[in-house]
């Protein structure tokens, strides 16, 4: 983990030293689920920002009723990432998601160029909705949620498709908008597994 001094992002702002039990909840949390303490929580946000935020992002990724696998909730995060060129999402959601199952050899490819990657049908049809609503949203209609239905996603599997589509683009502005570091230990767990 970072020394508490050093600055998580450009902002010239000290990092939370003393956060509120919820803050200090969500770096425990961090630490358990992935042995260290993510440098966006570490953001000296307003009082409940970063916990709704947080929360929000949680209930779509995590819950469980998620109606996506992880395996795909972490593909559409890491598809989004990647065309934003959001550094500290893709090595993050790149761990994540072979912590879910996807073979290393495969995430490489991903990594590289994700529209040449061996996904299920399942698998593409996200991957291409993501990067579609997030490289050109003024572009979005109707028809792109055919290419989910085709894949055999249902209406709601859709709408948290989007919604996970739509929290990870707000992500990434903040993490560039800020230049949030990339975790040392999100290097160290990619690098691992």
């Amino acid at each position: 983990m970072a020394e508490q001094n050093e600055r998580a992002s450009w902002l010239r702002l000290d990092n939370a030293s003393d956060p509120a039990p919820a803050i200090r909840a969500m770096w425990e949390e961090s630490l358990k689920r992935l042995g260290y303490v993510r440098e966006f929580l570490k953001l000296p946000f307003g009082p409940d920002r970063l916990t709704l935020f947080q929360g929000y992002v949680n209930r779509l990724m995590r819950s469980d009723d998620c109606l996506l696998t992880g395996q795909e909730r972490e593909l559409v995060a890491l598809v989004v990432s990647l065309e934003n060129r959001c550094e500290a999402c893709i090595i993050t959601h790149a761990g994540a998601l072979q912590a879910h199952g996807m073979a290393k050899r495969t995430i490489d490819v991903v990594l590289a160029n994700w529209r040449r990657a061996e996904l299920s049908p399942r698998e593409r049809a996200l991957s291409k909705f993501a990067s579609h609503l997030t490289v050109d949203p003024d572009l979005a209609n109707e028809d792109d949620l055919d290419g989910l239905r085709d894949a055999g996603l249902t209406e709601d599997e859709i709408l948290e498709t989007v919604q996970i589509v739509a929290i990870f683009n707000a992500t990434n502005r903040l993490n560039a908008g800020l230049g949030v570091k990339v975790d040392d230990g999100a290097f160290d767990a990619f690098r691992a597994s």
